[in-house]
This record gives C-alpha cells, structure tokens and sequence, in this order.
C-alpha cells in the first residue's frame, strides 16, 4: 500500500502515528468503490460486523475492503482504470484525483473508542485487488429501487 503514495515513507509514517491511517492518493496503484453502509448491509443481509466482513470477504473474494464507521461507508479497492467504467449509481468509484484514508495493515478490528477506518475485510498480499463485476453485483443486490439516482 504505501507503494501507492508518492513518498512511501510518508506514508509509513502516517501509519505510526496516532491515526494510524495513511492518505493515499488513487489512480495509479488502486481505486475505491465507496459503498454506502446501508447498501452493504443489505446486500450481505446482515448489520453484525463480524457477518458482514465474513460475507464481503466471501462475495469479493477476499478482496481488501475497508470500513469508515464513522462516515458509514465501506471502500472496495480495485484496478486502477475501474471510476473511467463505473456505472453503478448506487456506489460511487473514487480514482485519480482522490485521496482515500487507508488503515494501518494490523487494524482489522473496530475500535468503540476511536471508531477509526480498518479493514472489514484485510489486505491479504499486495496487488489483491477487488473484481469490478464482484463490486458490482454487491452494490446492485444492496440497492434499492428508490435509490436508483442516489449518489451518497
């Protein structure tokens, strides 16, 4: 990940401290597929954590997905090139030009006190990146017919 950031040693640097969250630009080594919270628990039929990561890691393929519990979105990473081809309007895919808050690699877990970013689903080797048609799928079967122009 910290491959990904101009100076990767900012962005070491940026996971030790007190945050322990690293701004990432997108674009060249990854992009994101925000995914409103409520869109995931529908799709996955579930608001328990624990059963959300299990069937996201399930539905994606295990792969890497974070959660901000904070603002209440889940993030897919995918190939960079995915935002050019995106046509979900439920979910929105974030590239270049776009900065994403990444957790450090260890927090996998969420943290009532701080309710900081982690990986619902973690990254398990570098270059595992997200299927665009598996995102996809999830972010249709989670909409709703209201929803259909919603771009939260």
């Amino acid at each position: 990940m910290a491959s990904a950031h101009p100076s990767p040693d900012t962005a070491r640097g940026e996971w030790n401290g007190a945050a322990k969250l690293a701004v990432i630009p997108l674009g060249r080594v990854f992009e994101a597929v925000r995914l409103p919270e409520r869109v995931v628990h529908r799709a996955v039929a579930s608001a328990d954590r624990d059963t959300v990561s299990d069937r996201l890691a399930r539905c994606l393929s295990g792969a890497p997905v974070i959660h901000d519990p904070g603002f209440r979105r889940y993030y897919a990473l995918v190939p960079p090139g995915t935002a050019q081809m995106w046509c979900a309007p439920v979910a929105e895919c974030l590239g270049e030009g776009t900065y994403l808050g990444v957790p450090r690699a260890d927090r996998t877990a969420f943290d009532e006190q701080t309710r900081a970013s982690f990986w619902a689903v973690p990254l398990l080797r570098p270059g595992r990146l997200g299927m665009v048609v598996d995102v996809l799928a999830l972010a249709m079967a989670g909409r709703c017919p209201s929803e259909e122009n919603d771009e939260s």
